[in-house]
């Protein structure tokens, strides 16, 4: 049985709210750089992307984490970043669902090389059984399901999150 959790209209708001929220915490930054874990985190990535651009003045650069979630190992960053560039930079890393929060953790581990300035975390789906100690910095909806539940983020011509 799946139930829908957001529609595809929700998800866009949800983003917008997000993206308002990453924005007004960082005014006083120059330059941010986001990281969108894949494959849903990029679609999430993009879409704050193009938000920031038409509100924002803070110049924003994408990069994709690509992790082998069965290992929890790094298999490449899209594209390959400047470490130089990266100190002392606010880095917003963004994933469609936190569930036990390895994914984030492993990430998160790999971005530290770069020496930022700040690692906030943007999330479409918070979920309480976290075995990592993170608290998302900006997340669009907290849900309280059975553990044996699964959440699901659809991302095709008509976004959705499902709890199956």
């Amino acid at each position: 049985m799946k139930n829908i959790v957001l529609d595809s209209g929700d998800i866009i708001n949800k983003i917008k709210r997000i993206s308002i929220e990453i924005i007004e915490k960082n005014l006083n930054e120059e330059e941010i750089y986001i990281f969108g874990v894949l494959p849903n985190g990029k679609y999430l990535a993009e879409q704050i992307n193009i938000f920031f651009k038409k509100n924002s003045k803070i110049k924003f650069k994408t990069f994709f984490i690509d992790i082998d979630k069965t290992s929890l190992s790094i298999n490449k960053i899209i594209p390959e970043p400047n470490p130089i560039k990266l100190k002392n930079k606010v880095i917003i890393l963004i994933d469609d669902v936190i569930n036990s929060g390895a994914t984030l953790m492993y990430s998160i581990n790999k971005l530290l090389d770069y020496s930022p300035k700040e690692i906030q975390i943007a999330v479409l789906i918070e979920r309480n059984y976290k075995s990592f100690p993170l608290t998302p910095d900006f997340k669009g909806l907290e849900l309280s399901t059975a553990k044996s539940e699964h959440v699901e983020v659809s991302i095709d011509k008509s976004p959705k999150v499902l709890i199956k």
